[in-house]
């Protein structure tokens, strides 16, 4: 059937736009049922998972109206706030983004901030007075001749989406034929020079056909570029300076990356990605074009990258190369294997949790030291530390992560009560173990009928 197509009932065909409408409302419809039966089978994963999406949703009344008057009053609570909200569920896009790499494919990317970098730039050169020779505005409010490129947030995201997606293929293309540390190495170069090239790309002087460069500022240097248009939907803006309505935008996108994401999980080119990350030779074997598989894999974790770039550079209305360092990089990993690699609702806490002990929960921390004893370091220096010996004792405890994927839990721990998944490591052990239990009975048959 054409996936544009859904049956329903009675069984008759609705095609095109009114299969998709008729997809969306039969999902709607089976989602208390499904609501009840996880309730029973995974009580506890269910509730917490509705707790934190009742949170999500009421947070930002909850802090203006409720806890930011607390702290002010004097009460000492990391409590985090709008702007920490809402870079919190930009890294939770990205998070999700790098799952589809890592814990999908198995492929370890360590540049993974370049594609954030990229999305980055595309609205700023999309959203800004920076490339003054043009005026082109576009749904905006802006007087008509305003230097620049001025097009919607709403349009910004899917071509910020599609240029990282495309220089994700153009990097794995010769690329994905390595494997292991050979391809962590290639991603980190990369990784590391894309944030130079954008701080370089000032005094350009370039000459092909009709183009004429002439220390052409292409990029903004070290100063980045600036300012940059907030996103804007029916005259409500939602940068900065807009309070509480940018953390239901983040809301919006993410929600959108975890209904992407699980719908290639569970589609046959995520059954590839995961055969690949099993075995790659088996897979390659059972007919899977695992080079082209991994380039989907590539393009489509850097999209959600350069989403996450994209509303990053809107909402603070600036970007420069510094905030792409190869730290941020490391960072995204750490959220997805402490949540739990290959599990999007794991991967999505592991992010939250980062981002609030990186920017509440230890700034919060070295102020209550502080004021003890100003002589004792500062806890924000030692982030990377902390976060470094949370992984350790994660990795003795809980190598699986928070919320693991069925599959890792039995790889690494014990599979979830009720399920019984095993990894071809434990398939393989109990094979041995079987037939050593084999040849016991057979030599305990032999020697019995050996005569006295």
């Amino acid at each position: 059937m054409n996936a544009a197509t859904t049956t329903d009932p009675e069984g008759l065909v609705r095609p095109g736009i009114a299969g998709w409408v008729g997809h969306i409302a039969d999902s709607a419809a089976a989602t208390p049922r499904a609501f009840g039966h996880y309730l029973r089978t995974r009580p506890v994963r269910t509730i917490v998972l509705t707790a934190l999406v009742v949170l999500l949703l009421i947070y930002p009344w909850l802090n203006n109206a409720v806890l930011q008057p607390l702290i002010r009053s004097g009460l000492p609570l990391p409590v985090p706030d709008d702007t920490t909200a809402t870079f919190m569920l930009i890294f939770a896009t990205m998070a999700i983004g790098l799952n589809i790499v890592a814990g999908f494919a198995g492929l370890l990317d360590l540049g993974y901030v370049a594609f954030y970098a990229i999305g980055a730039y595309t609205a700023a050169f999309l959203a800004s007075p920076h490339i003054g020779s043009l005026s082109l505005i576009l749904f905006s409010d802006l007087a008509p001749g305003y230097p620049g490129i001025h097009l919607p947030f709403i349009a910004i995201v899917p071509i910020a989406a599609l240029i990282a997606a495309t220089f994700g293929v153009l990097l794995g293309a010769p690329t994905l034929r390595l494997r292991g540390d050979y391809l962590a190495i290639v991603t980190l170069g990369f990784g590391e020079i894309t944030p130079v090239v954008f701080k370089n790309l000032v005094g350009v002087n370039f000459s092909f056909g009709p183009i004429h460069l002439v220390d052409a500022n292409l990029t903004g240097g070290a100063v980045g570029i600036n300012p940059i248009d907030p996103p804007s939907f029916l005259g409500i803006e939602f940068g900065a300076t807009s309070g509480g309505a940018a953390v239901y935008l983040g809301l919006i996108i993410v929600v959108l990356a975890v209904v992407i994401a699980r719908n290639l999980e569970r589609s046959r080119m995520g059954r590839a990605w995961m055969a690949i990350r099993e075995d790659e030779l088996a897979a390659e074997m059972m007919g899977v074009n695992t080079v082209r598989t991994k380039l989907l894999a590539f393009g489509l974790g850097a999209a959600f990258a350069g989403v996450a770039g994209s509303f990053q550079a809107s909402y603070l209305g600036a970007t420069t190369s510094d905030f792409f360092q190869f730290s941020t990089s490391i960072l995204v990993l750490i959220m997805i294997i402490l949540g739990g690699i290959g599990n999007i609702w794991g991967v999505f806490v592991g992010a939250l949790t980062l981002v609030f002990v990186d920017k509440t929960f230890l700034p919060w921390l070295a102020q209550r030291i502080q004021s003890v004893d100003p002589s004792l370091p500062n806890a924000t220096q030692y982030n990377f530390l902390i976060f470094g010996i949370i992984l350790v004792i994660m990795m003795r405890f809980r190598p699986e992560g928070f919320i693991p994927s069925r599959q890792r839990a039995a790889e690494l721990h014990h599979a979830p009560p009720g399920q019984t998944i095993a990894s071809a490591a434990t398939l393989g052990d109990a094979a041995i173990r079987s037939e050593e239990t084999s040849e016991a009975i057979a030599e305990k048959q032999a020697e019995d009928e050996e005569p006295s």
